[in-house]
């Protein structure tokens, strides 16, 4: 399975969704559930904390065979500062760990607020 490497731009307090294809190395999709998925966010890659974290259960969800949707919730980043965050999918399936995707997280401000 290949890395992407790709950039997220959006809007602090919004929800973000991802839909995510998973593609063995000859380009079919794999047709294996994952046992495990991570979308892990930090401030600082080499930083032990989170900024936010989804899972399969939580946020990480199977759309078919192959494809699943990451949905970042507006609480996972409204109280955020401004800027850029790094992070990356992590799946495991059987016993390999495979990181698909991975990137920067760039959070612009918001202009509309609630009252």
């Amino acid at each position: 399975m290949a890395k992407t490497d790709i950039d997220i731009t959006a809007v602090r307090g919004d929800t973000i969704a991802l839909g995510v294809e998973l593609l063995d190395e000859d380009g079919e999709l794999i047709t294996d559930d994952l046992d495990e998925a991570y979308f892990s966010c930090k401030e600082d890659p080499n930083n032990d904390e989170y900024v936010f974290q989804k899972t399969l259960s939580d946020g990480i969800t199977k759309v078919s065979t192959g494809n699943y949707t990451i949905r970042v919730a507006p609480e996972d980043t409204e109280n955020l500062d401004v800027g850029t965050f790094f992070y990356d999918l992590e799946i495991h399936i059987n016993d390999d760990v495979y990181t698909p995707l991975i990137g920067k997280l760039k959070l612009e401000q918001d202009i509309t607020r609630e009252a």
